[in-house]
């Protein structure tokens, strides 16, 4: 089991549900449907479930970074609405 170490240093169980919901948001509010990227959300949230997979422990910002790459890669537009809402709201992902 992979623990996440959040940016305050508290550890929590990694919750693949989790990381699939916040690609999912980010898809949503570039203004896509999340069927219509399908591809694109299955791509980044397997990548970052087998990159947490193989550890004891990872920080949420790896987890991020992993994230944006694939979205950079796959929707660019969701990648930039990652990055305007961590703006808006603070970056969780430290």
């Amino acid at each position: 089991m992979t623990d996440v170490i959040k940016s305050t240093g508290k550890k929590e169980p990694f919750k693949p549900e989790k990381v699939r919901k916040s690609v999912e948001n980010a898809v949503t509010d570039a203004g896509f449907t999340v069927t219509s990227k399908m591809d694109a959300i299955e791509h980044a949230s397997q990548d970052a479930m087998n990159i947490a997979r193989d550890k004891t422990e990872i920080s949420t910002k790896e987890l991020r970074d992993e994230i944006v790459n694939d979205l950079e890669g796959d929707v660019p537009q969701a990648a930039q609405s990652w990055r305007n809402y961590e703006k808006q709201h603070g970056n969780k992902w430290k």
